[in-house]
């Protein structure tokens, strides 16, 4: 479809609660390849956003703000009042900015490794190790996130196929919005049902489990044992029995 005059790649199956699916930079609507088995129970919408895998770039500045009216507008093209908001590591500071920003288009969300800023000393590092990357050596960078993401060989084909073609300027702006981005202070402001996931394991990221347990008013915290931080994939069995779970007790 065309939003903001551009040609967006999306994925959309299934009948039910809508639920879409963000992702984060440089990954594309693949990672989510296995929460289609939601579909089963829910319309599952998943997308590659501005300039990664098969959406086309912009020359513009990609910024959360952006990021958050090219999902405003896929929603209208799609004829979607309202959905559940999924998203995946950075893809959640689109997903809050989002909730925050248009709260009558959100029924639920969901964050996966969800964090409010970049502040533990950990994340930022390795935000900062991203960027770098991305600047002098972008395929090993795309190999790093395709060999941690992909858990048999036709899924890493897949990813590899949206990582190299992701468009580098958007991606490091995308790193870079989410990097400076802060919603702390706004958490309290989000009255749709909020789920947080976490691996039991990814102990930096989990520092920001208190924030949202005190800030957010109607929200939950689920730790996955024995994970990492690439639930939707590597976890996708409890990932998404989690969702299902949290959506039909929270929405439907």
């Amino acid at each position: 479809m065309t939003v903001q005059n551009r040609q967006l790649s999306y994925f959309d199956s299934g009948v039910g609660t809508p639920i879409i699916f963000l992702h984060p930079p440089g990954l594309g609507k693949e990672v989510f390849q296995y929460q289609e088995k939601l579909s089963q129970s829910y319309r599952i919408i998943r997308y590659d956003m501005c300039g990664h895998g098969e959406s086309e770039g912009t020359l513009q500045q990609v910024t959360i703000e952006l990021l958050a009216e090219e999902l405003l507008q896929l929603m209208d093209e799609l004829h979607i009042a309202q959905a559940v908001i999924c998203g995946y590591s950075a893809g959640g500071t689109v997903a809050q900015h989002f909730t925050l920003t248009y709260p009558d288009r959100v029924l639920a969300l969901v964050l996966s490794g969800g964090f409010p800023h970049v502040t533990n000393p950990w994340l930022k590092a390795e935000f900062q190790a991203g960027m770098t990357l991305l600047k002098y050596s972008p395929n090993l960078l795309g190999k790093i996130l395709v060999t941690s993401h992909g858990i048999k060989q036709e899924d890493r084909d897949l990813l590899w196929k949206t990582v190299s073609s992701t468009n580098h300027r958007n991606w490091l702006d995308f790193y870079q919005a989410s990097y400076h981005y802060s919603c702390s202070e706004s958490l309290s402001e989000i009255n749709a049902p909020v789920l947080v996931v976490y691996g039991q394991y990814v102990k930096h990221i989990r520092t920001y489990q208190k924030e949202y347990e005190t800030k957010v008013k109607n929200g939950k915290v689920a730790i996955v044992p024995h994970a990492f931080h690439e639930i939707p994939v590597r976890e996708w069995r409890a990932f998404n029995q989690l969702v299902d779970t949290f959506v039909s007790s929270s929405v439907n």
